[in-house]
């Protein structure tokens, strides 16, 4: 039977933005258009709709790279699932590396020092940290605290001990001298020292070891320290151009220099940004390369992405999986050449086999279940990302702009620049996640106050002395979004554990059910995120009634929770008796609106209400209830 085809889209007449607007502008009745927008991570707008681009990026594998560096996407068999280690403990690093190459890891990433990585110092310890690692197969990098080229070096030595050439080797060497400034805030020898040794190695390698980078762009300080995407970004591309400049002076051409660098970007919780600051990254790198007279091959980015560490939360750990996987998901349609994927109890100290394997078949779901290793760009064609990624790109080369005129990133590191402005967007990150305008489910959203710890054994903990030599400058300090709230919920543990009870409140829910349910859970939840249980009644027939619900409870803090309808002739009667029966802090939930006069002369402490500064709330409640 023939099938007569329908043309749908001929009966409906395309529509200019400038009729939608026009009929948005109406529909709104007054209201600004601006209220159909968002604020995005980095100073940046969601609009409401996003209507095709003029000219579209070029197709995979063609420069500027927008769309991948690889003509049919990822290579044959996909992105390179990545794992990192970090065990403070050389033997049981060795062992989840032999235990997790053979269960699907393909590539091993190497955090080594003695501070916050593995303790490699000598050959001996890096033969026996990669006895069950093949070489000529498996990728290895390198992400060193300090001495990188001679951690570089060490690497280079096993492998010509165990007969494998340097043109089987891939990965990366991890020499990022201001990676280790930004981390430990000192750098012996200074950046051009650094620069100085690393060149004869970069040049020896460049002929013979094409699949090695020795030069590393790692984000992960400034990361972990509340950088947005946009500042990630820019002080990536900052960076390498830094690092085409020392090589030059070192005597390395920028086109040997860029094909030796190797970036390493944290994915965020924020999904559609994430992508388009990777593909970004891909657009920015190979303009900077370009304009130094790189070739086009040249400026194809190595891109290794990790999911970030500043999302993951201590509380409820296992939501950490699937911030994982959306950041790893985010990853790969990104176009990431390698990624590593943190194990989900990362937090809390060094992570063991069960958290390694979730977090390794999370890639492997996503490769080998979901196919995305046979689609060449999935967010190609998206009038969205797309655009969203012009508009990264755009911002990120203005603060690039600005870096530069500062000198450069090793200027604004040691000046303080960088500091200063992680200082800010903490700061704006803090506020947002204070009032759960950016909501931390299972900390200050939805949080569980009966749920069983995971027990980790911490890590070793030492520090990295500031060095006198060159190249000192401020460590930026790593911080997770979920502190602040984790913190309440230690003193409320520790009160647990020295008065076999946590603190406590008695919720006077008034009027029926329906009619106080909402906001009586709102605050059941808002007063969990603090570590406070609540003791919940409803259906009184009088103030008196509550009161004496309140004293069976046993609890200092009383919160009266209801219909606004109810509170003016209620709450002044019922606070002045809970006071008397001794009440110690007595909250009202909701804004206090024309009451709160009235209402704090009968009593009233505090309100409970959705964009206060629910952390500043809950840490006065804490000290007034004498939580330590």
């Amino acid at each position: 039977m023939s099938q007569v085809p329908l043309h749908i889209a001929t009966e409906f007449p395309a529509r200019s933005l400038e009729e939608w607007r026009r009929l948005v502008d109406k529909d709104l009745k007054g209201k600004p258009f601006t209220s159909l927008q968002s604020p995005l991570d980095g100073g940046l707008t969601l609009q409401p709709l996003y209507a095709s681009q003029d000219a579209a990026p070029p197709p995979p594998g063609v420069a500027p790279y927008v769309r991948g560096t690889h003509a049919l996407g990822h290579t044959e068999g996909g992105w390179l699932v990545c794992q990192e280690y970090a065990e403070p403990d050389l033997a049981v690093a060795a062992e989840a590396i032999r235990n997790d190459l053979e269960r699907g890891t393909l590539a091993v990433w190497l955090c080594l020092g003695p501070a916050r990585g593995i303790p490699v110092k000598d050959e001996a310890t890096m033969e026996r940290l990669l006895s069950s690692v093949l070489l000529d197969r498996t990728p290895v990098h390198l992400e060193s605290e300090s001495a990188p080229v001679s951690m570089a070096s060490l690497l280079l030595g096993v492998a010509t001990k165990a007969g494998v050439s340097h043109k089987a080797l891939s990965g990366s060497l991890g020499i990022d001298p201001l990676g280790i400034l930004a981390r430990t805030g000192a750098l012996p020898g200074g950046v051009d020292g650094t620069f100085t040794e690393a060149a004869p190695l970069v040049i020896s390698l460049s002929g013979r070891a094409p699949e090695l980078r020795a030069l590393l762009v790692s984000t992960r300080a400034y990361s972990d320290a509340g950088a947005t995407s946009v500042h990630e970004l820019a002080w990536a591309i900052a960076t390498g151009v830094e690092y085409l400049r020392g090589m030059e002076r070192a005597g390395v051409s920028p086109e040997v220099a860029a094909r030796s660098v190797q970036f390493a970007l944290s994915v965020g919780g924020q999904f559609f940004p994430e992508i388009a600051k990777l593909r970004a990254a891909r657009l920015l790198w190979a303009k900077v390369v370009a304009a130094s007279g790189g070739s086009p091959e040249a400026q194809a980015m190595r891109l290794h992405a990790r999911t970030a560490s500043a999302t993951k939360t201590q509380r409820d750990p296992w939501v950490n999986i699937l911030r994982g996987t959306a950041e790893s998901f985010a990853a790969i349609v990104a176009g990431a050449d390698s990624v590593s994927t943190s194990p989900f109890d990362e937090p809390l100290g060094a992570p063991d086999e069960g958290a390694r394997r979730l977090a390794r078949n999370t890639q492997l779901i996503l490769r080998d279940e979901s196919s995305l290793n046979r689609v060449a760009d999935p967010a190609g064609g998206s009038y969205y990302l797309e655009q969203l990624t012009t508009e990264i790109a755009r911002a990120a080369w203005t603060e690039l702009q600005r870096i530069e005129g500062l000198g450069g990133m090793e200027k604004a590191l040691v000046q303080g620049d960088i500091a200063r402005v992680l200082t800010e967007t903490r700061a704006a990150r803090d506020k947002a996640v204070r009032t759960r305008k950016q909501p931390i489910v299972g900390v200050s959203e939805f949080p569980f106050l009966g749920e069983t710890p995971v027990k980790r054994e911490a890590r070793k903990a030492s520090g990295v002395e500031a060095s006198a030599e060159a190249g000192k400058s401020v460590a930026l300090k790593p911080s997770r979004i979920s502190e602040p709230f984790e913190l309440l919920r230690d003193a409320s543990d520790r009160t647990l554990a020295a008065k076999g009870q946590r603190p406590a409140a008695f919720l006077a829910s008034l009027g029926a059910v329906a009619e106080h349910t909402t906001r009586s859970m709102w605050v059941v939840n808002a007063l969990a995120a603090g570590g406070i249980e609540s003791r919940e009644k409803h259906g009184f027939a009088d103030p008196a009634a509550a009161v004496a619900a309140f004293v069976e409870s046993g609890a200092a803090l009383a919160v009266i929770s209801g219909p606004d309808a109810m509170y003016p002739e209620w709450v002044p009667a019922l606070t002045s008796q809970l006071k008397a029966r001794g009440a110690r802090v007595v909250a009202v939930a909701g804004r206090p609106g024309d009451n709160e006069a009235a209402f704090r002369a009968a009593g009233v402490d505090l309100f409970i209400y959705a964009g206060a500064d629910l952390f500043s709330l809950l840490s006065s409640l804490q000290t007034q209830l004498g939580v330590a």
